[in-house]
């Protein structure tokens, strides 16, 4: 076997052995999130975070009872998720959400690649109560996205209105290309499993 055989197949046994370990490290983050998540609420709603996610609310914003961020500090992961309360307007009542969402889109000079533009009401909150009794609506995106007319990044976001107090969550993770997997799935169970704090 030549020399560049050789290294060939010990590049591709690193490979591997990255997959492995980057398994592993997930199904280990998965049941610490279960075992170890912590409550956050903002305003009517009760969120259950990662433990993992740091408050870095502060150092954004003044305004924490509207407003809130999260980043990851223990890592070099380019990614962050902002929840922002606002209330209703006469204004806001005259637009649907989809108009709502897109308009937020446009404000932080978001545009979505074309095959990921749908937006909907995704399927795991077909079934849940606060949504079903009219309590609250909702819509999402996400997919790859250019911001700012330069920078590819991965958005999720999900509009919330709050039918009873006509008032609004904007819930956006951002993050790079390459992070959008990690942290992602968090950021959707984190918005399919909140309490709504209104009986």
């Amino acid at each position: 076997m030549d020399f560049s055989r050789l290294i060939e197949w010990l590049i591709f046994g690193a490979i591997i052995l990255y997959a492995i370990y980057s398994m592993i490290a997930i199904k280990e983050e998965q049941q610490a999130y279960v075992e170890n998540a912590k409550e956050f609420e903002l305003k009517n709603f009760l969120f259950f975070l990662p433990s993992w996610w740091t408050n870095t609310t502060l150092d954004h914003s003044k305004d924490e009872s509207t407003q809130a961020v999260f980043e990851r500090t223990d890592t070099r992961y380019d990614w962050r998720a902002d929840f922002e309360w606002f209330d209703g307007s006469e204004e806001l009542e005259s637009k649907s959400l989809d108009e709502i969402i897109v308009n937020k889109l446009q404000d932080l000079k978001l545009v979505f690649d074309p095959e990921e533009s749908v937006i909907d009401v995704p399927s795991s909150f077909q079934e849940f109560i606060p949504y079903k009794e009219g309590r609250i609506d909702l819509i999402h995106i996400e997919g790859t996205a250019t911001e700012d007319l330069s920078e590819r990044v991965y958005f999720d976001c999900y509009l919330i209105k709050d039918n009873i107090n006509d008032a609004y969550l904007l819930a956006k993770s951002r993050s790079s290309i390459l992070n959008g997997a990690v942290e992602g799935p968090y950021f959707e169970e984190v918005l399919r499993t909140f309490e709504f704090l209104h009986q």
